[in-house]
């Protein structure tokens, strides 16, 4: 007589062969998934096409895409990063919780406060020799050259650090600052730390959602920008006019809160402090925005839109100032854009590359490079664009 197989034995292997399955079945069937992670701040592995002539790269193309698509990957990110936030840590090394739900970008601006960037002192040399190269290019051309340094929220806020965090004695920018001065001397640089700290008092002047200053701390980055230029150019002001105000209001979400949020509900990092302007006499000047882009943005910038910025004033005996730049001068452009009559302003995907064709199209008087001072190692990969 034919023995009768258990149910339960056969139940049991039908859903773990579905188990199995499920996974492979969910891919075919959601391949049009969104491709890019705004929590983790980047793009998301694509599926990878199989090309039997390269068939060794395929595994680990494949095994990337399915660590970033397998099923219910959203669900178990928001558990962990309940799970982190609840016991006070960091649901991602993106992100460094500080005292007081202060956020500080746990990349490259960690790295530097603990001197740990990889940024060798022959490449601080080739890029202090790149810069003196581009300010000897223009001062032929009749164009003063000048470099502003950004700080960190490390540099500016360190009272808000978690204890387990300990500075460098020397940062990879005061190296940099100090390789400038003995190889070129003649380069006007300008670090902001100290100007930020001689302002900063009790005041915050960053963001504690956010890696950016606020429009406090920018006011007196551009300030110090404004009474360096007038040292050289005598038509401008040495202190930015005080026709305004700055009125605070809570400003809710930023870019690091992003980062730690679950679907954009996290309300313990949520709101934060912000200013925004207030003119009290806008008959000194009248700034008008160029929305027309003359430029091709960089190939491959995740923000096109922000790649070029112009302003024009009734100031017509002014000079004409082009920044090359990044996200942290977006705050600085109400503050300086008055005193020129056309400010230009291009944001060349973190290259802070020459940019000699649009400066012969432009004919700038000043060109500013201004830069976050993680990202001055970028500038040595763009020294294939130097002018000869």
């Amino acid at each position: 007589m034919k023995e009768r197989q258990n149910p339960y034995i056969i139940l049991t292997v039908i859903l773990f062969v579905c188990m199995l399955a499920f996974p492979a079945v969910h891919l075919l069937c959601h391949r049009n998934q969104a491709t890019d992670s705004q929590r983790e701040n980047r793009t998301l592995a694509s599926l990878p096409a199989l090309n039997l002539a390269h068939l060794d790269k395929y595994p680990a193309q494949f095994d990337s895409y399915f660590n970033d698509h397998f099923p219910f990957r959203d669900q178990f990110l928001d558990a962990y990063f309940l799970y982190s936030l609840f016991n006070g840590q960091s649901p991602t090394p993106s992100v460094v919780i500080g005292k007081e739900d202060f956020l500080f970008c746990g990349k490259e601006e960690k790295e530097l406060f603990e001197g740990k960037l990889e940024f060798t002192e022959e490449q601080m040399k080739r890029i202090a020799d790149e810069l003196a190269q581009r300010y000897d290019t223009l001062k032929q051309m009749g164009i003063r050259f000048y470099v502003f340094l950004a700080p960190t929220s490390y540099e500016i806020h360190p009272e808000y650090l978690p204890s387990y965090l300990q500075g460098a004695p020397e940062t990879a920018t005061e190296k940099f600052c100090r390789v400038m001065r003995q190889r070129a001397p003649q380069v006007p640089l300008t670090y902001l730390k100290s100007t930020l700290l001689h302002h900063k008092g009790d005041t915050l002047l960053y963001r504690k959602n956010d890696n950016h200053w606020n429009l406090l701390g920018a006011e007196f980055g551009a300030e110090k920008i404004m009474e360096t230029l007038s040292k050289d150019n005598p038509m401008l002001p040495s202190s930015i006019c005080q026709d305004f105000v700055l009125t605070p209001y809570v400003h809710e979400g930023g870019n690091l809160y992003t980062w730690v949020s679950i679907r954009g509900d996290s309300p313990k990092y949520l709101q934060d402090r912000e200013y925004y302007t207030v003119y009290t006499d806008t008959a000194f000047f009248i700034v008008t925005e160029d929305t027309v882009q003359d430029y091709t943005p960089t190939e491959g910038f995740a923000y096109p839109y922000e790649y070029e910025k112009q302003f024009r004033t009734n100031r017509t005996d002014q000079p004409k100032i082009l920044f090359v730049r990044d996200s942290y001068c977006n705050n600085i452009i109400p503050f300086v854009t008055p005193y020129f009559r056309e400010s230009l302003f291009i944001f060349d995907a973190w290259q802070y590359g020459a940019n000699w064709d649009i400066i012969r199209q432009e004919k700038p008087d000043i060109v500013v490079l201004m830069i976050y001072e993680p990202h001055i190692r970028n500038i040595f990969k763009t020294l294939e664009f130097s002018c000869n």
